[in-house]
């Protein structure tokens, strides 16, 4: 072999020993690039939080309510919640929550958004999915008590006019409000506290998942009353179907040979139809019962 063709053949492993050099280091090198800086883990695997989450709960200033006074005990369970525990999320909550994320390396914004919550052991599917009344729509919780929301109070107040209790429906839980619970749970033979536990909640017809069905009266797959001569009707257009489907969920357009009005329910009994358009007409509607 000629000298230069020695040299060509050294050159070349060499070559070859610095690609494979360079190759390996690389692959060693990428667990360690890719947690630099600010990706670098600053919590466990158990604690990661799904893109499902991300999208499900969030408290700020101004909720109210079970989930609001759960935030609060555990920030207090970790010595970060000075004030009473009220549910109630004012200014003192929000200071803690922004304590809690500026400790956990979060963005400090002082609203509990799904990763707090989930940083913090609250399970904020279960915040997010609460209960639904076929008639009067879903709550954000699974009870319903003096710190919870006006709109969550004013449902319940429609579902104890329901029953027959001659109640206001003002958003507030008030000594009315709660004696009629009592009375309801009493009635019911549940634990009597006035407090709108899921167990009272569920006996009045309220349902998890969107889907309801009540303890009286006959449902359907939709969770309307499918049967009945009586029907709580508001004599509207297809057109106004999405603004009284905010109070009313379930409303469906219907017709007789009058032309369309909206259909709240129909019932067996012409008092239960008449409670629902007592609730439609204080709500400003033109509201009546129709006989078949």
């Amino acid at each position: 072999m000629s000298i230069s063709g020695l040299f060509t053949t050294n050159r070349q492993n060499a070559r070859l020993s610095v690609k494979l050099f360079l190759g390996a280091w690389l692959l060693s090198a990428v667990p360690a690039m890719a947690l630099t800086g600010s990706q670098m883990p600053s919590q466990t695997p158990s604690q990661t939080v799904s893109p499902m989450l991300i999208a499900q709960a969030r408290l700020s200033e101004g909720s109210r309510g079970p989930a609001v006074t759960e935030l609060q005990r555990k920030l207090d369970e970790r010595g970060l919640f000075p004030g009473a525990i009220d549910g109630v999320y004012g200014p003192t909550t929000t200071q803690a929550v922004r304590q809690f994320q500026r400790i956990r390396r979060l963005d400090v914004t002082g609203v509990a958004d799904p990763q707090t919550l989930n940083l913090l052991g609250i399970d904020t599917q279960r915040l997010a999915v609460g209960l639904t009344h076929p008639n009067y729509g879903t709550i954000n919780s699974e009870d319903i008590s003096a710190v919870s929301s006006p709109d969550d109070i004013i449902t319940l107040q429609r579902v104890l006019r329901s029953y027959g209790f001659n109640i206001g429906v003002d958003g507030v839980y008030g000594s009315e409000t709660m004696q009629a619970v009592r009375t309801y749970q009493r009635t019911a033979d549940l634990p009597v506290d006035g407090v709108a536990d899921r167990a009272t909640l569920v006996h009045m017809g309220f349902r998890s998942g969107g889907r309801s069905s009540s303890s009286s009266g006959s449902f359907g797959n939709d969770g309307n009353r499918s049967q009945g001569r009586y029907v709580a009707a508001i004599i509207a257009g297809r057109s106004e179907l999405g603004q009284i489907r905010r109070s009313f969920p379930n409303a469906t357009v219907e017709n007789n040979s009058l032309g369309d009005y909206i259909s709240l329910g129909r019932f067996q009994d012409r008092s239960d139809a008449e409670i629902l358009v007592d609730d439609a007409s204080d709500l400003g509607y033109d509201a009546r019962v129709l006989h078949d």
